[in-house]
């Protein structure tokens, strides 16, 4: 049976990448939907909505309280927003105009995570009304770096925790926690693709930002975890100035809200098990020229991939050959190639929306296989 978009003229996909913005990011729960259909189907006073769901929200990750954003962008320009604005709405209303008169703007970011995500990091701090300093090296970073970058016109720190940024020889996050607190600078924390909702508040974080369709396979949505409710205010206030612009609609709300229920219910199951998982790495092992084994996710999330190691010599082409007739095939099939220019790719079973797809993208390996050596 055609998919929605296959009604429309689009390919259809098979989901090997994981949880990709550039993919649509994840399919939800049927409560998850039913929650979407009751929401968009009455009226409600969207300011008391914001609020009275932001301490949902917060009951639900137990955290002080939140604020639900349109996307984990937007909590990353509307935190930095925020910290400038506070409570004062006038200013909220017109801080493109008042920017350059405002010192206090400054966002320490370490320049190993000052990364490009499908946007700059940067783009979006700077959206906020931020100036970004970036502090470190790509290949190391401390805390004496980011110390001796705060002055009286620091606003806050960022730490992207994020697969898309050097992880080795980094200060942690706790590190870096402990010299806000040290000077009393607020530090945000990028988790969008994280799984626990209250680890970075409970760790003394000021906010905490994720994607409401990643981990948690909601709608596109976002939320900020705040340790306190000043800050939940100081966001929910930018919705009359930047915010307006990355308004978040009253089904986006109670269906994110839903989609939160479900997730900490441990109602998201991924249809491939471990088991299975084995199973597919054996047989993507008969090919020649493939090397195939199970890598574990290196943020330490419970997640597992099938890491395949593409011998060009052997196979007939190089592994980003492979991922471009992958995506030629139909269905696409979208695999993880951010090592492909190594020589390797990721199976990630997490978007897969039935067992046969792991299976398809098999078969559309083998006849790439032999195409080549037809």
């Amino acid at each position: 049976m055609s998919n929605v978009y296959e009604k429309i003229g689009l390919k259809r996909v098979i989901n090997a990448a994981g949880k990709m913005t550039a993919l649509g990011v994840s399919t939800i729960h049927p409560k998850t939907a039913n929650a979407l259909v009751e929401g968009a189907s009455a009226y409600v006073e969207i300011e008391r909505l914001y609020e009275v769901a932001g301490k949902k929200m917060a009951q639900l990750i137990n955290a002080p309280d939140a604020c639900i954003v349109n996307s984990a962008s937007a909590g990353l320009a509307m935190a930095t927003s925020a910290l400038i604005c506070k409570d004062d709405i006038a200013l909220a209303e017109i801080l493109p105009v008042h920017l350059s008169s405002i010192s206090k703007r400054e966002v320490i970011l370490l320049k190993g995570q000052n990364v490009n995500y499908g946007a700059p990091v940067s783009t979006m701090i700077q959206l906020g009304g931020g100036i970004v300093v970036e502090v470190g090296y790509a290949n190391k970073s401390t805390s004496m770096h980011i110390e001796s970058a705060v002055n009286e016109n620091t606003l806050a720190i960022y730490f992207i925790q994020s697969h898309h940024c050097v992880i080795k020889n980094m200060v942690t996050v706790d590190e870096v926690i402990g010299v806000g607190k040290k000077f009393g600078v607020p530090v945000i924390v990028d988790a969008a693709s994280e799984s626990d909702l209250s680890l970075y508040i409970d760790k003394g974080a000021d906010m905490a930002i994720y994607s409401g369709a990643k981990a948690i396979c909601g709608p596109t949505s976002g939320l900020v975890a705040c340790s306190n409710s000043d800050y939940a205010r100081y966001l929910r206030n930018q919705f009359k100035g930047i915010g307006r612009a990355m308004k978040v609609g009253k089904e986006s709300i109670m269906g994110l809200l839903k989609a939160v229920e479900v997730y900490l219910d441990g109602e998201i199951i991924t249809v491939v098990d471990r088991k299975e998982l084995d199973e597919f790495a054996l047989k993507l092992n008969e090919l020649q020229g493939l090397t195939c084994s199970i890598s574990a996710d290196a943020q330490g999330r419970p997640i597992y991939r099938v890491k395949v190691i593409v011998d060009q010599a052997v196979f007939g082409i190089s592994a980003s050959d492979l991922v471009l007739r992958l995506h030629k095939n139909d269905p696409m099939i979208a695999v993880r190639d951010h090592y492909a220019n190594v020589g390797s790719i990721e199976i990630d079973p997490r978007g897969f929306n039935t067992k046969d797809e792991m299976w398809e993208i098999c078969d559309a390996i083998r006849k790439i296989q032999g195409e080549i050596n037809g």
